[in-house]
């Protein structure tokens, strides 16, 4: 299997964590009213701020271009984990401190979508470079 074949096997993966942060993206920025107070923003268990709001978006939007191109997958995936590690181990952070000037404005239910999909992108990203990496044995034409 090629790296193109094991995109594509992949494909499903991607898209649901693509549409999973496109919807809570893309419906955050229905519930952001500016009478509501930090942290009262939420998606049914997810913070609904404007920068979380962007990222879910930029993330679904990469993801479903990633989709369609599935030699975009492996570089997609590594980004996502990285980024939502990172936005993981941060998010840990702001929701143990609480502290008031947080921009992101992250909950516990926010961390574990984070740390979820960071896993699932490292799990799809090992599998598309592991496969990239095994190539076919070739038959010598002289023996």
């Amino acid at each position: 299997m090629n790296e193109n074949t094991i995109g594509r096997s992949l494909r499903p993966v991607v898209l649901l964590i693509a549409l999973v942060h496109l919807v809570l993206g893309v419906l955050g920025f229905f519930f952001l009213p500016e009478a509501n107070q930090t942290g009262e923003n939420t998606v049914w268990i997810f913070s609904a701020t404007g920068m979380l709001n962007i990222i879910r978006t930029i993330v679904g939007v990469l993801g479903v271009a990633a989709v369609l191109k599935p030699s975009a997958i492996y570089g997609y995936t590594w980004m996502i984990f990285i980024a939502f590690a990172g936005l993981t181990a941060f998010g840990v952070l702001s929701a143990a401190t609480t502290s008031a000037g947080d921009t992101v404005n992250v909950n516990w239910a926010d961390n574990v979508l984070h740390a979820l999909t960071s896993l699932a992108a490292l799990a799809v990203g090992i599998v598309v470079a592991r496969s990239a990496g095994r190539k076919p044995a070739r038959r010598r034409a002289d023996a």
